[in-house]
Formats: structure tokens, C-alpha cells, sequence
């Protein structure tokens, strides 16, 4: 893979920024929502505590058999012409009525404004029949049935059956049986397409016992009527209790009232007897959501970095339960005389809601009055959060992403950068060097300070160290040559004048003969020296290889090996300076004593009769110096490098037979071994040489 695309691969880790952004996004959200909650409790326990120094009457609990009716408060005054259209501003649905006939269906809604009470039925029949004005029967026309209950606790019956569409009289029935126009009691029927709608006004006193209506349809043969509503036509014990939001109750709670909020009363049996504010909220829009093109492409990079990323949702719902009554968590614990918070989703608005309920006592309207429990529940959305966290989202998504993409940007190009160094390092080293391994040109290092740099730097030096090897080797061919030459020349010479001049064999010419035998033995065992100093050094290297390491102590190795020198070389005077402590260290002291040996001998070779040779030990901060130094001539410069390479020598006229430059070889075969260095040098006053080898602790 190359350097850009890993430099890419890392890049991405800084998509962790918007991560961390969010989780932190999260944990304000979370906080803000508990501050909201602990708010919404201490308000609730506030209002609770407020009304319990007030005798709050309950609605009268429901009968046994019967669902209650419940009315719900509505916000515009109703017309009575039978249509739905006045009732749609209380945002409900009908409840639907179980049937006798499937030919018969019945669902209504209930309201209440002001002082009045308010019933919208709606009846679906494939016909309708209409009273016979000459006939006073009701078996055989459609009609509604209503019951109220008196002050003495009687079911009296209400018929409404018209003649025809439009406002409908009521006729109740009175004391003596008969019925009797109630002027209290308005109405209108209206037909639909599908069969017709009732709607009726009644005074609130009037329900105050309870409430019961039938929709009654006409057979048109002998089989019994179909019905339909919320008691049957024969009920007249106990009527469903009527339960609406009081408006004294929301009086009450009215000095309590906040923005956005919704404070409901909720009796023991779920109902909402008071209830003032809303939850709902102004949409948020941020500045930039200008357009419909700017929100649709916010919402979808919301809902997608959410969908990747996770996001709190509540984890409780609130319950399905009929119109006008609510069921949660919160309510039901708070019944229990427990306050409690709760979050929850509610699916009728499909908003997230946060909730603080609170205990408090009722009272039954009962001839006996009785404790009953009831909920004080303040709620309010987190609209307002989740607007802030949307907003903190979006602002964090589009910094997050610019920072990333800047980021992601700046590192290809360095890594383009660094690559197009890199490359060309590679080219040129490539081209400093031919197929057949010649040196071409000289490697050019860089001169930035950086780690490429440093890298060019060391090429250069490599390159420099391949040169100086490659011309070492390829001079080495024309210096054996040389060696070769001078030996070979004098045994060809030898032979070819004793073949020339055959009467040099006879015995008067014996002395002749003998030197031209005796120049050629001398080629011959130089040749033979040639080839055995090479062969030396080549054992040499296998042998120390093979050769295991051991402690031993430096000092005393360089000392004996000095002292046994100083009794040999009797004609030049040994110096040794070495102090007495101890230098452990691992390696061979034998290839240390043969290393000493080497370049003691070599001092030797350069080193006039009564001169002095030092050999001097010491100790440095990371390695220990042994140098021997000779006083004599000096090392040429271009060969302080060269002297340690094969066939070697500056011994010229002072030559010696055998010395083939390979004791300098041996001695860096020696010091690598040990894993040190050694260098050649002219000593500062020019006197003569020095040689030092380093080795490591």
C-alpha cells in the first residue's frame, strides 16, 4: 500500500472528532433533560400542595357496567346544524358504539362549553325512515332515545323522532307518562349520505346524574328493532356517569400556568377533570434554513448521522386508552402516593414528553363524602432541547466534517510530498548505480534536517563506502597482478636462459647454473607466500567466526601481551601505558593478544633501531581505547581509509619477504568481531602513527 493511501487510512481516524462531539452532544441533551424534569417536579409538588388546602370535588365514580361519557371542553361555540364541522377545532375522533344489526353503526362525541353540554351522534344506515306525522307510534320510524336521571335518582326517557330532516323537539316523559315538549333540550338531524347525524345542546345540570342515549332503527316488519348506544332502551336504574374538565378546577390551576406547558388534574380513575396549556412548540429553524431544499438536506444528514451514531430515545409510551383519559408510568406510580418524573413518547402526537406527576387528595360527590386519589401532572415536550441539540448537531456535523476534509486534505499532500521525496531518493540511487554495479555518479545527499534527510545523508555515505569498495576491488585485480607478475617473470627468466644456453650444464658453469635455480625457488616461494597469506586471511575469518565469546579483563590481556613484546623487541624501546584497574569486557583474548601482535609487528616494520613503540590503554565514557603508536614516517591521508583492505603495503624498499598487507586485515576482522572500530591516524606532532581500536563495553 502506498504511502499516501496509509497516510489516507490514518486520516479517517479523525472522524473520532464528530464522534466525541456527539457523545458529548448527548450528555449536555441528557442533563438538560434531567434539569427540565427536576423543574417540572418541584412545580408539580408546588401546585399539589397549593390545592391541598382546597376541597377539590371528583366526578362521581363510574358505574359498574358502564363506561363513563366523557365531554371534552371545546374551544369554539357549536351551531346546531347537524354537520361535524364546529367540532373538528377539538382535534378528536368519534367512539364508535357496538351494534345490535350490522346494518346499524353508531359513534359519537360529547363537549362541553360553558354552562351547556353538547352531543354529536353519528348514525350510519343504508335508510332512514322518518315518523309518520298521523301516527303516533315509534316502532315503525328511526328515533334517539335519551335518559337522564332526576333529583330523586328516576331514569326518565327523552324521544327525539322527526318527520323529517332539520331541528328536532324533544319530548320527555313527564309524571303522568306522557311526553311533553322539553324547551331545555335542543336539537337538529341532519341527513348524510350515509344515514344521518344528530346533534343535540342540553344543560349541564341536566347530566349531572349521568347520561344514556340509544339510536333505535325501525325493523318495518315484526322482528325487534335494532339499537345501538351507550345504555339499552330498556335501562332505567343507573345512567353512565358524565365526566368534563371543571372549569372552577381550572381556575384553580389556571395562576400556575407556564408557556409550553400542560398541567392536567387526573382523577382515580384516569379521567382529565382539568386541564389548561399545551405542549406544543414553534418549529425550530435555524438561521441557515432559509429554504425547503436547506431543511430537507439538514433533516437527512441528521436522520443519517443519527441512524449511524445512535440517539436516546424514551424508553416507555403512553397507553392507548379512551378519549379523555391518560395512562402512563407517571400516573400510575403517582397514584400510588408516589411522586415520580418520567420520559415517555406519546404516539397521539408523536412527540417525546417529559412528565412530573404528584399526589393529591379528592372528594367524591357522594352523599357521603370519600378520599379519593388524584395525579397533578405538569408536561412539557423536549422540542426545545431537541431543537438545541439539532442545531448543536448540524453545527458540530459541518465544523467536524470541514476540520476532517482540511485535515484529510493537508495529509494527502504532505503524503504526496513525502512521496515524491521518496521517489526521488529512489531514482536516484537507482541511477547512481548501473546494471553491472558500477558507480555511475556521485550520490548527491539532501540537506533538509528530517528524517528523509537523515535517510539521503546515510545513502550518501553508503554510496561513498560502495565506491571506495568497488574501486578497492577493482584495483585489487591489477595490485595480484603486480605480485604475480615480478616472481612469475624471474622463474620464466631462469628457465628460458637454461634452455637457451644448454652448455651451461656442464660442471666448469656449475655457479651459474645454481643462480638461475636459485631465482627460480625465489618466484616460486613467493607465489607460494601470495597464495598462503590469502588463504590465511580467509581461515582466519571462518576461525573467528566459529570462536565463542567470554568475560575476561582487558587490562590484563593488553599487559602481558605488552610485557612479552618488550622482551622481544630488544632493539626498540616498548612503552606501556596502562593503569592497573579493571576493564572486563566479552570477546577472545587470544584474538585481542593476536590483534596486538599484528600491529606491534607492523610498528616495528616502520620503526628505526632505539625508536619507540607505545601501546596504551584506556577507559572512555562508552568503550575502552587500545592504540598502539610507532614513531617513523607518516600515513599518507588518501590511505588512512585503504590500509585495512588486501595486499596493501607501504613498506616499499623496506619490505620484507612474505608481507602481503594482510596483518591490517586480520586486525579488522578481529575488531568487527569484538563489534568495534579501528582507524589509522598521524599522531598530532607528525612524529609518526597511531593506530586505535575501540571496543565497546
Amino acid at each position: 500500500m502506498r504511502l499516501r493511501h496509509q497516510l489516507f487510512l490514518i486520516s479517517l481516524l479523525t472522524l473520532l472528532i464528530p464522534w466525541a462531539g456527539y457523545l458529548f452532544i448527548q450528555e449536555l441533551e441528557q442533563t438538560l433533560r434531567q434539569n427540565q424534569l427536576t423543574n417540572l417536579s418541584q412545580h408539580a409538588k408546588l401546585i399539589a400542595e397549593q390545592l391541598a388546602k382546597k376541597n377539590i370535588e371528583q366526578p362521581s365514580p363510574s358505574i359498574k357496567d358502564y363506561h363513563s361519557v366523557y365531554a371534552f371542553k371545546l374551544p369554539a361555540p357549536i351551531i346546531l346544524d347537524g354537520y361535524f364541522d364546529d367540532w373538528r377545532a377539538a382535534a378528536q375522533e368519534l367512539t364508535s358504539l357496538k351494534s345490535s344489526n350490522n346494518e346499524l353503526s353508531v359513534a359519537y362525541q360529547a363537549g362541553v362549553r360553558g354552562k351547556h353540554l353538547y352531543l354529536f351522534i353519528k348514525v350510519t344506515t343504508p335508510n332512514t325512515r322518518y315518523r309518520n306525522p298521523a301516527k303516533r307510534e315509534l316502532k315503525n320510524s328511526d328515533h334517539l332515545l335519551l335518559k337522564f336521571n332526576t333529583q330523586q335518582g328516576h331514569v326518565v326517557d327523552t324521544i327525539a323522532s322527526p318527520i323529517a330532516p332539520g331541528p328536532v323537539d324533544l319530548l320527555t316523559r313527564s309524571g303522568t307518562r306522557r311526553f311533553i315538549k322539553d324547551t331545555s333540550l335542543r336539537g337538529y338531524w341532519q341527513d348524510t349520505r350515509e344515514g344521518y347525524q344528530v346533534e343535540l345542546e342540553m344543560p349541564l345540570s341536566r347530566v349531572k346524574g349521568g347520561l344514556g342515549f340509544t339510536i333505535i332503527k325501525a325493523s318495518g316488519h315484526a322482528a325487534q328493532n335494532a339499537w345501538s348506544g351507550i345504555t339499552p332502551p330498556e335501562e332505567h336504574r343507573r345512567l353512565p356517569t358524565v365526566v368534563h374538565r371543571t372549569s372552577s378546577l381550572e381556575t384553580l390551576i389556571e395562576p400556575y400556568h407556564r408557556d409550553f406547558t400542560r398541567i392536567s388534574l387526573i382523577d382515580s380513575n384516569h379521567w382529565v377533570i382539568a386541564q389548561i396549556g399545551q405542549t406544543n412548540e414553534e418549529v425550530y429553524s435555524a438561521p441557515w434554513q432559509q429554504g425547503e431544499y436547506e431543511s430537507l438536506a439538514r433533516d437527512i444528514l441528521l436522520s443519517l448521522f443519527k441512524a449511524v451514531l445512535g440517539q436516546q430515545k424514551p424508553a416507555d409510551a403512553e397507553q392507548q386508552t379512551p378519549p379523555g383519559q391518560r395512562n402512563n408510568q407517571a400516573i400510575r406510580t403517582a397514584l400510588k402516593s408516589q411522586p415520580t418524573t418520567n420520559w415517555f413518547h406519546d404516539p397521539v402526537n408523536n412527540q417525546a414528553i417529559i412528565a412530573a406527576a404528584y399526589p393529591i387528595d379528592l372528594i367524591h360527590q357522594d352523599p357521603v363524602a370519600k378520599i379519593a386519589p388524584g395525579v397533578i401532572l405538569v408536561e412539557q415536550t423536549t422540542d426545545a432541547i431537541a431543537s438545541l441539540s439539532d442545531s448543536a448537531m448540524v453545527k458540530l456535523i459541518a465544523v467536524s466534517f470541514s476540520v476532517v476534509l482540511l485535515i484529510v486534505l493537508v495529509l494527502l499532500g504532505f503524503s504526496s510530498l513525502l512521496s515524491w521525496r521518496v521517489t526521488r531518493l529512489r531514482n536516484q540511487i537507482d541511477t547512481s548505480i548501473s546494471e553491472d554495479g558500477r558507480i555511475r555518479h556521485d550520490f548527491l545527499p539532501s540537506t533538509t534536517q528530517d528524517e528523509l534527510g537523515d535517510l539521503s545523508r546515510s545513502f550518501a555515505a553508503m554510496h561513498q563506502e560502495v565506491t571506495h569498495y568497488t574501486e578497492y576491488l577493482e584495483n585489487f585485480s591489477r595490485k595480484l597482478s603486480h605480485e604475480l607478475k615480478t616472481p612469475l617473470a624471474i622463474v620464466r627468466s631462469s628457465i628460458e636462459n637454461l634452455s637457451i644456453n644448454e652448455q651451461l650444464f656442464v660442471s666448469e658453469h656449475f655457479n651459474e647454473v645454481s643462480t638461475y635455480l636459485l631465482r627460480a625457488n625465489e618466484g616460486t616461494r613467493r607465489l607460494s607466500l601470495i597464495i598462503q597469506s590469502m588463504s590465511e586471511a580467509s581461515r582466519l575469518e571462518k576461525s573467528i567466526a566459529n570462536t565463542e565469546k567470554e568475560p575476561f579483563n582487558l587490562t590484563e590481556v593488553v599487559i602481558s601481551t605488552g610485557e612479552a613484546f618488550r622482551s622481544l623487541l630488544t632493539k626498540h624501546h616498548i612503552e606501556i601505558l596502562v593503569s592497573p584497574e579493571a576493564r572486563p569486557t566479552s570477546g577472545a583474548p587470544e584474538l585481542i593478544a593476536q590483534l596486538m601482535d599484528k600491529l606491534v609487528d607492523n610498528a616495528k616494520d616502520f620503526t628505526h633501531e632505539g625508536g619507540k613503540i607505545s601501546i596504551e590503554l584506556t577507559t572512555k565514557p562508552h568503550y575502552y581505547s587500545l592504540s598502539v603508536s610507532n614513531e617513523g614516517p607518516l600515513l599518507p591521508e588518501n590511505m588512512q581509509r585503504e590500509i585495512f583492505s588486501s595486499f596493501i603495503s607501504l613498506r616499499g624498499g623496506q619490505q620484507e619477504e612474505g608481507h602481503m598487507g594482510q596483518g591490517l586485515v586480520i586486525v579488522k576482522l578481529i575488531t568487527d568481531y569484538h563489534d568495534g572500530v579501528v582507524h589509522a591516524c598521524n599522531l598530532k606532532d607528525n612524529s609518526g602513527v597511531c593506530f586505535e581500536v575501540r571496543l565497546p563495553f
